[in-house]
């Protein structure tokens, strides 16, 4: 075999790599190259299940071998046992003997029964903990696998190894992008990634529902619907994208044109990524926004608040800074002074025998939580 058949398949592998759907045919590739009549990619280490891949012309072989077959696979069993490198390639005469081979059920009874007679291969590390073995399988018709066979495998060796290592890495990638996905959607919560230009990445369900009245996104970009908040708002932006050292605001309070309880915007600042390809790509960091409706839709909280000894001021008082208003901005949506909303505060860590705003966002915290479970 030369250098010139290896390289179409290694290129096929790379392939396969970025588009795991492809693994199919990269190991129908590999299997041809080598004269083989199929090959698989097996897991090595220890399973309560298996889930293996194989080229289509060992499909049926493969689905048995998940089944349960794979608790018979003596020589995988040997190669885990004698704790064998990532990099290694044999055959399974490495860790067996013809006796033992002419013995053993997993040969007579179910690679025969394939057409399969021999396994050739190389042993790769696709995460800290966690090997396989890509194998190609020789066809009963045909002499075992010789030295130029095995040579042919160990040059192969580090493309596969490395092109099954990124297949990993891109699959967890997408399951955790996915996953994270999947919650955002689900979160009470409206929440807006923007990129380091200040461009609108994600808008996540809840706050797609509160767009419209009283924050808009209008050509990829927030803002908010009274001119003055919008001023606010693009200030406290500017401050948390890159490049700018400025802390995070206590967050933007903004008034709704249908009169409605008004928006509160909490950013945070998502921070660059000082890999090179990661800031040619996607790690040039950004902002998030979380956005809450100050509706009081768990009116039974102030209600328990009230138990508590609070009047009606100070329980609207207590729930809002519970949810993460600032005083000052409660003074200036209830449309009273700052110092009235000071001496309320005082009134009402007197009453509840709390000392710090932290147990009060506690407190509210345990309240709204009782009251979601009643319902």
């Amino acid at each position: 075999m030369t250098r010139r058949d290896i390289l179409p398949v290694i290129d096929t592998l790379y392939e396969a790599a970025l588009h795991p759907e492809k693994w199919a045919g990269a190991l129908a590739a590999l299997s041809d190259v080598m004269g083989a009549i199929g090959a698989t990619i097996v897991p090595i280490g220890t399973w309560t299940s298996v889930r293996s891949i194989a080229s289509r012309s060992l499909e049926e072989a493969n689905l048995e071998y998940q089944q349960g077959w794979w608790q018979h696979d003596t020589a995988t069993a040997r190669v885990m046992a004698r704790g064998i490198r990532p990099g290694t390639v044999g055959t399974d005469r490495t860790v067996m003997t013809e006796e033992e081979i002419r013995r053993d059920p997993f040969y007579n009874e179910f690679l025969r029964r394939h057409g399969i007679q021999q396994p050739l291969a190389a042993i790769a590390r696709v995460q800290e903990d966690h090997l396989v073995a890509i194998s190609v399988q020789s066809g009963l018709n045909r002499e075992l696998f010789q030295k130029d066979d095995l040579d042919a495998m160990t040059a192969l060796s580090p493309h596969l190894g490395r092109a099954v290592a990124i297949t990993t890495s891109l699959v967890e990638a997408r399951e955790l992008t996915a996953d994270l996905a999947e919650a955002l959607q689900r979160v009470d919560l409206g929440l807006i990634l923007l990129d380091r230009h200040g461009n609108v990445r994600h808008v996540n369900l809840m706050a797609e529902q509160l767009l419209g009245d009283g924050l808009v996104v209008t050509n990829r970009r927030v803002h908010a619907s009274s001119r003055r908040d919008d001023a606010r708002l693009q200030g406290a932006i500017r401050n948390v994208l890159p490049g700018h050292a400025l802390p995070p605001s206590g967050g933007v309070v903004l008034r709704r044109p249908s009169g409605k309880a008004p928006l509160h915007i909490e950013l945070a600042p998502v921070r660059p990524r000082s890999d090179v390809m990661e800031a040619i790509s996607f790690g040039g960091g950004g902002a998030m926004l979380l956005v809450r409706n100050l509706e009081p839709k768990l009116k039974d909280v102030q209600h328990h608040l009230r138990a508590l000894g609070l009047s009606p001021a100070e329980a609207r008082l207590a729930e809002a800074v519970g949810q993460g208003v600032t005083l000052r901005d409660f003074a200036e949506i209830q449309g009273v002074s700052y110092e009235t909303a000071r001496t309320h505060m005082r009134s009402i860590f007197a009453k509840l025998g709390i000392g710090r705003q932290a147990e009060l966002v506690a407190l509210v915290t345990r309240l709204a939580s009782s009251v979601g479970g009643q319902k």
